[in-house]
């Protein structure tokens, strides 16, 4: 992990190769925060994000059912197949392409299980809901234009109107981009931004983010040299492309 603070805030690169895994039956699980067995008190959740979890399902392993409640359950499928089913009748295999919310609410159950005869790779993020618990709802998005058209979209919010799969989180946007070599994107400001390499490489202002990398940028001011002044808060595709997640956030987990 590297990582500095300026007038910009502060910004850490975390490589995929140093978080903590989970491996059992065909699973492995590489967490980006502490996630059960693996605590670590400075590193509980970013912005409004409880998990962000980077998943491998060796086929016909996976997830038996199981509970949530209280997370919106935010699922991108990298390579191969994810089969879903849940307590609302919802059963599909979740490809790549495919962007999937499963708004937990009051409380669900699902399955998730690799789809095919292939492994699966998948990323999900838990984001915790700013409103009073509703009824648990699950909703698809076929994203696969957006993503063969190389530039950066919306793919999830929590404002009215945005026209992206809902989120139960008015000051949280899921933005994606599958860009062609030495494409630029110039992030979004917010409080707080996460960026997650899926796969691919690509450069930054803190470095080069490589498979499974991420940054977190708190509080970019605009105007400061690097993250969050005008211009400078720019990420390059390096030659083999790179399949991007970025979620831009209002506020965190802390108390008041």
């Amino acid at each position: 992990m590297s990582g500095g603070t300026g007038a910009d805030g502060r910004v850490e690169l975390r490589r995929g190769a140093d978080r903590a895994r989970t491996v059992h039956a065909g699973c492995e699980a590489r967490h980006g925060f502490s996630f059960g067995a693996h605590y670590d008190p400075a590193n509980t959740f970013f912005g409004a994000l409880l998990a962000h979890n980077d998943e491998r399902l060796a086929p016909g392993a996976g997830y038996d059912t199981h509970a949530h409640d209280e997370v919106d359950l935010v699922t991108w499928v990298v390579s191969g197949g994810l089969a879903h089913a849940d307590s609302l009748g919802n059963e599909a295999e979740v490809r790549p392409g495919t962007v999937q919310v499963l708004s937990a609410g009051t409380g669900v159950e699902h399955a998730e299980r690799c789809g095919g005869a292939g492994p699966v790779r998948f990323v999900q993020a838990w984001l915790v809901p700013d409103r009073p618990l509703r009824a648990p709802a699950l909703d698809r998005r076929d994203v696969a234009a957006e993503l063969a058209a190389g530039r950066p979209f919306l793919v999830g919010s929590g404002r009215a109107g945005a026209g992206a799969l809902p989120l139960r989180r008015a000051d949280a946007d899921l933005h994606a981009a599958r860009l062609p070599a030495g494409a630029e994107w110039s992030l979004p400001e917010a409080p707080y931004l996460h960026v997650f390499l899926a796969a691919g490489s690509a450069d930054t202002p803190a470095g080069e983010l490589g498979e499974g990398d991420e940054l977190r940028v708190t509080a970019p001011v605009v105007g400061s040299a690097g993250f969050g002044s005008a211009g400078s808060t720019t990420l390059t595709a390096r030659p083999e492309g790179a399949e991007v997640l970025v979620w831009a956030m209002g506020s965190d987990l802390r108390p008041g």
